[in-house]
């Protein structure tokens, strides 16, 4: 009976470790994935950056997580210990997003130094506390269900009653790597994805069957002497406080370019080291 015993808790254990490690992906994912497939689908410039850098510590922080929590019966502390980690991850997430970026482009492209500027304004601060906030609601839900998914899976003699219980578990990690993103990434992508698609209307539009918008965003981009419609790779050099106005560093082939772009509309474009 004790070995039977023992052998539960050791299953249960493992159970719960694979479902931090899926809590794991679900955060990932929704935090930095789908941030890397838009960017890498319009031309962003090293759009897996911020998954390669975070994953492995994301990784820890949810296994040790899960780890505490799974030798722990105590209902507060298996609480306070996921409210932990989600505080953690949120700095985490802040300073990848802003201090880390801006010091791995001023690394990879030394330049550009004087053009990149991730400043740490006042809005960043009140959209960590969103991020904290939220992500500590959803961690703190997620990480209660930790437990019971795992007990589905020894429990449960069909494949519903088990599979269910650990979507339901992953989908308050996933949310918090949603709310994460929507905070911080996804308005400076919208920047990048708008500037670039303008860049690719531009090199479509045939001079026959020109209108009066389309020659004036030709007009901002025929003046920089480049390939248009050839390889690129655009990133945010820097923003303002509402993330609306940006300037976007555009390498074409070699030719470096800056746009200013207000809500995604391009403004004044001009090559750098002219």
């Amino acid at each position: 009976m004790e070995s039977k015993k023992k052998n539960l808790d050791q299953l249960r254990k493992k159970f719960n470790l694979s479902i931090g490690a899926l809590g794991c992906l679900a955060y990932v994912i929704f935090a930095w994935g789908v941030d890397g497939v838009l960017l890498q689908g319009h031309n962003g410039s090293m759009p897996w950056l911020k998954l390669a850098f975070g994953f492995p510590v994301v990784f820890l922080i949810f296994m040790f997580a899960t780890l505490i929590s799974a030798r722990n019966n105590n209902l507060i502390v298996r609480a306070l210990t996921w409210m932990a980690a989600a505080t953690i991850l949120s700095f985490l997430f802040s300073i990848l997003s802003f201090q880390g970026m801006g010091f791995a482009w001023k690394t990879f492209y030394p330049i550009l130094a004087d053009q990149i500027s991730y400043t740490l304004l006042e809005s960043i601060r009140g959209r960590l506390f969103v991020i904290i906030v939220m992500s500590n609601i959803l961690f703190f839900i997620g990480g209660m269900l930790v437990e019971s998914a795992s007990e589905s899976m020894i429990k449960s003699s069909g494949l519903i009653g088990w599979v269910l219980p650990i979507l339901f578990c992953l989908a308050f990690f996933g949310g918090a790597g949603y709310v994460a993103d929507s905070n911080f990434n996804s308005q400076l992508r919208d920047q990048i994805i708008s500037v670039n698609d303008q860049i690719s209307a531009a090199a479509m539009v045939k001079s026959s069957q020109i209108t009066e918008r389309q020659e004036r965003l030709m007009r901002r981009f025929t003046k920089l002497n480049v390939q248009l419609n050839g390889p690129r790779r655009l990133f945010v050099g820097s923003f303002d406080e509402s993330f609306t106005q940006t300037l976007i560093l555009i390498d074409f082939d070699g030719v470096w370019t800056s746009c200013s772009s207000i809500n995604g509309i391009v403004g004044n474009c001009e090559r750098i080291f002219d």
